[in-house]
C-alpha cells in the first residue's frame, strides 16, 4: 500500500512537472534567425546579368546598388568611398524567386522562412489567411506585412510577403449573405484575394465572384466542385491551383465527376478515368478561353508528385526532411500513408503516376497556348521544393528562359509589381540571386546559389549556410515543438487543416 501511494505521489510530481516543463517552453522566448549585412549601398562586380525577357545572359558587367535599388548596370563601374563590394566571380545575376504558393504560420520566422531566403526566394503569395483577426497557429495578415516591412529594413530574414489570400471558402452550406458579410471582413483587414476551395456552392461562389470584381479582391485557389471551369474564367477567377485543375477539366468525364456520379467509386478508378477520357478539342477550348482572359495557372506539380511517390521509400526519407519539425515531418508522412492506402499497390501506383505525368502534359499545353504559369509549391519544404517544382516545370515542356521568366517577371506582373520587381533593371529594388552557372543552360543551376540581396542586403554564401544550420536548429528544438501543438489545440482552424 505504502508503494502504491508513493508511487502515486511521484507520478504527481512527474506529471507537474512536466506541466510545468511544457508551459514553460510555450512561452519561451523565440529566436531570431541571422541577418544579412545591414547596407543597402553596394557594388557587384564581374556577374553576367540575366535577362529573363529576352532569355540571354550579358558579358561580365556590374551592378551598382543604392538605397536597396539597382543604380546602375556597366562594365567598370567604381564604388564610392566605404562602399561595399561583392566579387561575382563571373557568375550569374537573376531576380530573386518568387514562390507564387505558400502557407504562413507564427512560427514560420523560426521554421520556414530563412529556408526561402536560403534558396533564393525572395518574394511569397501567402494562400491562406487568418479566419480571425488573431490566430496561434496561422499567421495573420498584420504578421506579414510587419515581417515583410521588416525584412525591407533588414531587422528580419524572410521573403516579401507580395500578396495574402483569405482563408479559403469551402463550406457547402454557407449562403451567399454570410459569404459576402466575411469577404467584407477580410477586405477591411486588408486581404488581397479571395480563396476559393473546392466544397463552395455555386450560388455563393458567384456572389463573391461578384463581390471580388466590386471590391477589387479578385477570387484565387481551387476550382470547386459545384462550378466548370469556362465559368469560373467569365466570373474573373485571376488564378487556379494545383495540376488536378486541367486533368479534370479536359476529361470527357468531367460532368459525371461534378454531378457526384463518381462519388462511390474507389479513388483508383475515379483517377483513371479522368486520365482516361481526356477530350483534346475540349481541352484546347479552356485553354484558349484561359490565354485570353488571362486567368493565371500555377500547377504545384510538387504536390502531385508526393502524390505519386507516395509508396517510394526514397522519397519518404528524403533528407531535407530534417528541416521540418516533428510535428510537420509526421503530417507530410501521414498525408503521403493516406495517399498510399486509397492507392494501394501497382494498379494504384500506376493510376497516380499517370495522373502526376497528364498534369505535366497539360500544364505544357496550357503554357503552349499563352496561358500565364507560375511556379508554387504548397509543401512542407518550400524552399527546397521550389527548385524541384522548376525542374518539373522543365519535364512540363518549359524552357530554362520560360521557368526563369515565370518564377521572376511573370510573378511580378501577376502581382501587379513589375514596376519594382521581376527584373535586373536600373530602378528596380535589388531583390537578387547570385549563381555559379547560367540557369538558361540548365534550369537545375537555380540551385548553385553563391549569394542572395534582398533589398540591397546581401546574405552570402556563409550567411545562407547559417541560415540553412538556423532552420534545422529550430525544428529541432523542443519548445518550438510545445509552442505548434498548443497553437494546434487552440487555434480555431485546428479542425479544418
Amino acid at each position: 500500500m505504502y508503494f502504491l501511494k508513493r508511487t502515486g505521489q511521484m507520478l504527481a510530481v512527474l506529471l507537474v512537472v512536466s506541466m510545468l516543463l511544457v508551459a514553460g517552453a510555450i512561452v519561451w522566448p523565440v529566436r531570431s534567425a541571422p541577418l544579412p549585412e545591414p547596407f543597402d549601398d553596394r557594388l557587384i562586380r564581374n556577374v553576367h546579368v540575366v535577362d529573363v525577357l529576352a532569355g540571354k545572359a550579358t558579358s561580365p558587367a556590374d551592378v551598382m546598388i543604392r538605397g536597396g535599388r539597382i543604380a546602375e548596370i556597366a562594365a567598370g563601374l567604381q564604388p564610392d568611398p566605404d562602399m561595399a563590394v561583392l566579387d561575382g566571380g563571373g557568375g550569374f545575376l537573376v531576380p530573386g524567386f518568387w514562390d507564387m504558393h505558400v502557407h504562413g504560420f507564427q512560427l514560420s520566422p523560426q521554421l520556414h522562412l530563412p529556408l526561402f531566403v536560403a534558396n533564393g526566394v525572395t518574394g511569397v503569395r501567402d494562400m491562406m489567411d487568418c479566419p480571425e483577426a488573431k490566430d496561434p497557429l496561422i499567421a495573420c495578415v498584420e504578421d506579414k506585412k510587419r515581417w515583410t516591412e521588416n525584412a525591407a529594413a533588414g531587422k528580419m530574414t524572410s521573403p516579401r510577403f507580395v500578396e495574402v489570400a483569405s482563408f479559403y471558402f469551402d463550406d457547402g452550406e454557407m449562403p451567399p449573405a454570410e459569404a459576402i458579410a466575411r469577404a467584407r471582413t477580410y477586405r477591411a483587414r486588408g486581404i488581397d484575394r479571395l480563396k476559393i476551395y473546392n466544397g463552395v456552392s455555386r450560388e455563393t461562389y458567384f456572389a463573391l465572384a461578384g463581390e471580388g470584381r466590386e471590391r477589387d479582391m479578385p477570387l484565387v485557389g481551387h476550382l470547386p466542385k459545384a462550378v466548370q471551369l469556362a465559368e469560373a474564367i467569365t466570373h474573373g477567377q485571376r488564378s487556379f491551383e494545383h495540376a488536378h485543375l486541367l486533368v479534370r477539366a479536359c476529361a470527357r468525364q468531367e460532368a459525371a465527376w461534378r454531378l457526384g456520379q463518381m462519388d462511390k467509386l474507389p479513388p483508383v478508378e475515379v483517377v483513371e478515368k479522368m486520365v482516361g477520357s481526356f477530350d483534346d478539342q475540349k481541352c484546347a477550348a479552356l485553354l484558349e478561353q484561359m490565354q485570353i482572359a488571362q486567368s493565371w495557372f500555377v500547377p504545384t506539380h510538387v504536390t502531385r508528385e508526393e502524390d505519386a511517390r507516395a509508396q517510394d521509400p526514397q522519397f519518404l526519407n528524403d533528407a531535407r526532411l530534417d528541416y521540418l519539425d516533428p510535428l510537420s515531418r509526421w503530417a507530410y508522412r501521414d498525408d503521403l500513408a493516406s495517399t498510399a492506402a486509397r492507392f494501394e499497390g501497382r494498379r494504384g501506383a500506376r493510376a497516380l503516376g499517370n495522373y502526376f505525368d497528364a498534369g505535366l502534359k497539360l500544364t505544357g499545353a496550357a503554357h503552349a497556348a499563352g496561358v500565364p504559369v507560375l511556379v508554387g509549391t504548397d509543401t512542407a519544404i518550400g524552399g527546397f521544393r521550389y527548385h524541384d517544382e522548376m525542374q518539373l516545370l522543365h519535364r512540363a515542356g518549359l524552357t530554362p528562359a520560360s521557368i526563369l521568366k515565370a518564377a521572376t517577371y511573370d510573378a511580378a506582373r501577376y502581382a501587379g509589381k513589375a514596376n519594382d520587381f521581376g527584373t535586373v533593371s536600373v530602378g528596380k529594388m535589388a531583390d537578387l540571386v547570385l549563381l555559379r552557372a547560367n540557369p538558361l543552360d540548365d534550369i537545375g543551376n537555380s540551385r548553385t546559389i553563391e549569394a542572395v540581396v534582398l533589398g540591397g542586403r546581401l546574405y552570402d554564401r556563409r550567411r545562407l549556410d547559417q541560415l540553412l544550420d538556423f532552420t534545422k536548429s529550430q525544428a529541432h528544438n523542443p519548445a518550438n515543438w510545445a509552442k505548434l501543438v498548443w497553437g494546434f489545440l487552440t487555434s480555431p482552424t485546428a479542425s479544418e487543416l
